[in-house]
This record gives structure tokens, C-alpha cells and sequence, in this order.
């Protein structure tokens, strides 16, 4: 790892005049053990969505980098995240990946908490002879916990800016595609969660967002039955279609097709159209209107996608909505969690239509997850060799191409959606990040 006193060299690292990464940023454990100090300790992160915790008691057990959380809603309907260690000597006191609770009982000592994290009893509370400070003894809380359309997020960081505040623009394409009618969404089934033998940018930069590599990657008869969007469509969207870069390292692309190609609402539920109308803005609606695909991520772990895919091979076409985090595991690897949701006001039959198209196409052996994680992991691989982590990955494409001001949406518009600019930005984010210590 090239470096400057005892700091890296963030400038030779991401050096923004040749659009060129050194690729030991993919695999070099000091570097990732910055990462933690310095983005996952100060960034907001997804945890998850308020229709799986959805009465008092109701918990969810996650993570935020390398520590356990516990996210759970208490007696007053507050959605609060606890460290997931007891007070007494560090011992995890939810096991479960969910459940409900009236109490949180350590399994060690017994240690036992209400579901707002307070110390109830330690068991043997005659034996501190009144000297335990019970208000000051119970379960660790992180410092910021908000939610935005269902979404909740957290961050130890309490100098943190307000989610909203963090967020920026992209709420106004996380509301399009998930909090687009009254209800809101739901979460269709428990998250599922897989190991990839890849560095978490990996998943980051390739929703937020690699459009080249979607015909050298996904190209072949199985994915490409799948997708169950007319191919003039297709291609015309890929042709007209803007990426987004928005303040805060986050980014997105949605895939938008010209007027005469356009599939109204394409894999959207028609009976929901008139909750659509009632819930968006112009802009919003006219974007999901037209939209085929989307994908993006918020930094620096979040992402999204919604295809339409033709599941059943009849012609019906269903838009999967999923929202995915990149946990990191180290350098090497990450745990891949991903959600499925659909409105809250849809029918059973069709939540569970949207589920099947999820899994399908992004779920653990999902048709065009597979192709990801193949070339993903082949990266990390590669370059934990001593002669290829001293090269460098190229964003170059992203140094020809300037901003554009003929999209309606927020963020800096960029035409095509093909070249490496978003990506790149994400990569300057991230140096701007990594160098503040």
C-alpha cells in the first residue's frame, strides 16, 4: 500500500486525473480497517424496514460493519438499535436473526432488559448492596436511529447530519420506487443472506452504477428470456437513458424508454396506477411511468434494483423490487443481504408474484446474481496476488464526459448511462472519506 507518513497516499490511490483505482483499495486489510473506522463508523447504514418489526416487542438482529445490532421496536411504537451485548460481560443476547419479545435476557448470567434496552434485574441485585447504577447499566444504544419511507437507518456517529440531511436526492428515487402509494411497502418474506468471496465495493460500485457490463455479463439465452421487456425497448432505453450522481456518494440509474417505445408502468400492478398518482410528484410519476429497470446505491452499503421479469414465461410481466446491503467481512468478503417488497396495498397474489420475480432473478441463485458474483469474486482473487493488487482498475471512461442539464430529476445528469462516471464519483467520495481522520 502506497504511503505518506502513516497515512496512505488517498491521492495515488484514487488518482482523479487519470480516473485510475489501485486495486490494493479491493483487498489491503489496512485499508478496510480505515474503511471501518472512518465510513462505517460515521455513515448512516440500512438496517432494515419497519414492516419487519411492526409491533412493540418485534426485533430484528443485524449489523452495522463488525458489530451485532439489535433493532427492535419498544412500548411506545420507537423504533430503537442496541449493541447485541450485554452490559455485564459482552455476551450476544439475541440469538435469533428475528423474533418478538417481552424481555431481553442474557443467556449467561441472566441479565434481563425491556424492550427499550433498561436494565430490569441483574439476578443477584441484593449482591451490588444498592451500588449498581441501573439507568447507566443497560443495553448500549447506537447514537442515531431515524427511518425515511419505512427505511431504517442507523449510525454510531452522533456529530452525524440528520438522515434526511444525509440522504440528499437520493429520497426522491427511493420514495419513486419504495414508498410510491399511501401504504408504503412491506417485506415479503425474512432477508436472505449469502457469503460472497468479494470486497463489498464490488456489489457497491456495480449498482451504483456499471452499465457496461450488462451485455458482456448477463448476455445468454436464460437471463435474456427472463427479462420481459420488449428488446426495442430495451435497447432504446439503454440508448436515451441518463445516470445520476448525487451529493453524498450516491448514485443511480434508471432506464428510461423514449415515448414511442414506452411499456406504461412496465411489471407494475395496474390496480395500484391511481395510488401512484395520488402518492408522487409529476416528476416521480412520469420517471416511473417509464422506467424498465432501475438500480442504485446509497452510500455506503445500500442498493436497489427493480427489473421486469417475465417469471412465468406467459408474457405477464412483474417488477421485483429488492433492496440489497453489502456487509463487509473483512477485505476478501461480504454477506449479501437482500429484501423483497412490494406495496402494501397489492394484492396476496401478486406480493407473492413479486417475491418469485425477486428471488428469481437476484435471490441467492437467482440468474442474474450468479453472473455478478462470478466476476465479483474473481476480482478479490485476482488481486490478492502480490503483482496484480500493484495494478490499477480503470474508470477512464468517466474523464470524457460532463455533466448534461436535460434531465428533469435531481442530481448531476450524465448522457449515456454507459460510461464509468457515477462509479468514479463513488470512488472520489470514498477517498474523501478514507482521508479525514
Amino acid at each position: 500500500m502506497l504511503m505518506r507518513s502513516n497515512e496512505p497516499d488517498w491521492d495515488t490511490l484514487v488518482d482523479e486525473p487519470s480516473a485510475r483505482v489501485s486495486r490494493s483499495v479491493f483487498v489491503d486489510e489496512a485499508i478496510h480497517a480505515l474503511e471501518i473506522e472512518r465510513i462505517f463508523n460515521r455513515c448512516w447504514l440500512f438496517l432494515g424496514h419497519e414492516s419487519e418489526i411492526p409491533n412493540p416487542g418485534d426485533y430484528v438482529t443485524r449489523r452495522m460493519a463488525d458489530d451485532h445490532v439489535i433493532v427492535m421496536r419498544g412500548p411506545d411504537g420507537r423504533v430503537r438499535v442496541f449493541l447485541n451485548a450485554c452490559a455485564h460481560r459482552g455476551v450476544k443476547v439475541c440469538r435469533a436473526d428475528s423474533g418478538h419479545a417481552k424481555q431481553l435476557i442474557c443467556p449467561y448470567h441472566g441479565w434481563t432488559y425491556d424492550t427499550a434496552g433498561q436494565l430490569l434485574t441483574t439476578g443477584f441485585d441484593d449482591f451490588y448492596a444498592g451500588k449498581l447504577d441501573k439507568a447507566g447499566s443497560g443495553l448500549k444504544q447506537v447514537a442515531q436511529v431515524d427511518t425515511h419511507g419505512g427505511l431504517i437507518f442507523a449510525t454510531f456517529d452522533p456529530q452525524a447530519v440528520s438522515l434526511a440531511d444525509y440522504l440528499g436526492d437520493a429520497r426522491f428515487y427511493l420514495d419513486t420506487y419504495f414508498n410510491r402509494t399511501p401504504g408504503g411497502m412491506v417485506v415479503l418474506s425474512p432477508p436472505q443472506r449469502w457469503v460472497v468471496q468479494a470486497n463489498w465495493k464490488m456489489g457497491a460500485l456495480n449498482f451504483g452504477t456499471d452499465n457496461q457490463h450488462l451485455y458482456p455479463t448477463h448476455l445468454g439465452p436464460t437471463a435474456m428470456e427472463l427479462v420481459g421487456v420488449p428488446t426495442a425497448a430495451v435497447m432504446a432505453g439503454l440508448g436515451a437513458s441518463h445516470q445520476l450522481s448525487l451529493a453524498g456518494g450516491h448514485g443511480t440509474v434508471s432506464t428510461v424508454v423514449p415515448e414511442q417505445h414506452v411499456v406504461p408502468y412496465c411489471g407494475l400492478n395496474p390496480d395500484l396506477i391511481p395510488l401512484y398518482e395520488k402518492t408522487l410528484n409529476p416528476a416521480q410519476l412520469d420517471l416511473l411511468r417509464r422506467n424498465v429497470v432501475t438500480v442504485g446505491n446509497v452510500f455506503p452499503h445500500l442498493a436497489w434494483i427493480q427489473p421486469a421479469l417475465d417469471v412465468e414465461r406467459n408474457g405477464k410481466v412483474v417488477a421485483s423490487g429488492t433492496l440489497r446491503v453489502w456487509q463487509p467481512l473483512g477485505p476478501y468478503a461480504m454477506e449479501l443481504t437482500s429484501w423483497y417488497l412490494a406495496e402494501r396495498e397489492a394484492s396476496d397474489e401478486w406480493k407473492q408474484k413479486v417475491l418469485e420475480a425477486g428471488v428469481r432473478g437476484f435471490g441467492m441463485s437467482g440468474v442474474f446474481e450468479e453472473d455478478d458474483v462470478d466476476v465479483w469474486s474473481s476480482v478479490t482473487q485476482v488481486c490478492r496476488g502480490r503483482q496484480a493488487r500493484a495494478g490499477q482498475a480503470s474508470f477512464e471512461t468517466a474523464l470524457n464526459f460532463a455533466p448534461v442539464d436535460d434531465f428533469t430529476g435531481p442530481g448531476t445528469a450524465y448522457f449515456p448511462m454507459l460510461p464509468e462516471c457515477e462509479q468514479f464519483n463513488f470512488m472520489k467520495h470514498w477517498k474523501g472519506l478514507m482521508r479525514t481522520p
